[in-house]
């Protein structure tokens, strides 16, 4: 049997098909498509068709909102307003289809595979262009009644602040995303901690700032899922040890948490680019009801 899991986002596709026993069999990566769900959907299956063996079923990670009782997908990156594409992919590929948010598809291949596997209570947090939450909570998702919780990026935590797409103010991404450090700074994320390294007094200033308010977020989330693990995935995320350093000082200094409790441990997503997709081969196991076992962990994370 084989599970494809397909990565979506505004800028590229991302595919990946594994056996039952987690091994990663063909992978593919392809242009996404904005305003065109029938034009992406036959671009994928051009993308898969290099697997020559028939694709058990299909498991989507999507940038976006996935309501599961609609079966639609609201994504403003894709320019697409409740589009049925799950039933799209079932036409396209004739083989079952389930789709998931693509940060809770990330969460989904660490909690099994990753940096979580056996926690029970996680928060975890996609730092890019906006900002993704997923989270566990007895080791089991929380989605909300239909599947749209989780949207930290519009938790609002400056009163009346800076306007954000979604049509309200103050919302966490326009303080705490990749975005907002890069308008600030002028250069990349890369190029910012390059020059953070380099002992730049003014990059420092940005990124310490940039800390301060993903911290206020943090505080909140924290006080209200108390989780035993934080993940920071994402584009920032991947700076590992630079960003968490400072985010443990920050939180431990200036968000103290409830008095006399630990801190969560505050850790870096493993599995990198290949989360969504690993994450959607799991789904697409799910809906089979085939446990997918990864039998050689290393190989996997080679592949990333």
């Amino acid at each position: 049997m084989f599970f494809a899991g397909i990565d979506i986002g505004g800028t590229t596709v991302k595919s990946t098909i594994m056996n039952e026993f987690g091994r990663i069999v063909y992978q593919s990566t392809i242009g996404s498509v904005k305003g065109d769900p029938y034009q992406l959907a036959e671009n994928i299956a051009t993308g898969l068709s290099g697997f020559r063996s028939p694709i058990t079923a299909v498991g989507l990670s999507c940038a976006g909102t996935v309501n599961r009782i609609t079966h639609t997908i609201t994504a403003a990156n894709l320019k697409w307003m409740e589009v049925p594409f799950e039933s799209i992919m079932e036409e396209t590929l004739h083989c079952p289809v389930a789709a998931d948010n693509d940060v809770a598809g990330a969460l989904c291949a660490e909690s099994r595979v990753g940096c979580c596997v056996g926690e029970k209570y996680v928060v975890y947090i996609s730092l890019g262009t906006g900002i993704g939450g997923a989270f566990l909570v007895d080791g089991r998702p929380f989605r909300g009644f239909d599947n749209t919780g989780g949207e930290i990026g519009h938790f609002i935590t400056h009163a009346d602040g800076l306007p954000c797409p979604c049509g309200g103010r103050g919302c966490f991404e326009q303080y705490a995303s990749s975005g907002s450090m890069t308008r600030r700074a002028g250069v990349p994320i890369r190029e910012i901690f390059r020059q953070v390294r380099a002992g730049n007094p003014q990059m420092i200033a940005i990124l310490d700032d940039y800390v301060h308010e993903l911290c206020i977020g943090l505080a909140g989330i924290v006080h209200i899922f108390r989780p035993h693990m934080v993940v920071l995935g994402g584009g920032i995320g991947a700076a590992g040890e630079e960003l968490l350093g400072r985010v443990r000082n920050e939180m431990e200094t200036h968000c103290p948490s409830i008095p006399n409790t630990p801190m969560p441990l505050f850790v870096s997503a493993m599995l990198g680019n290949l989360a969504g997709s690993v994450g959607g081969c799991f789904l697409a196991g799910d809906i089979m009801g085939v446990p997918i076992h990864v039998e050689d962990m290393n190989a996997l994370l080679r592949a990333k």
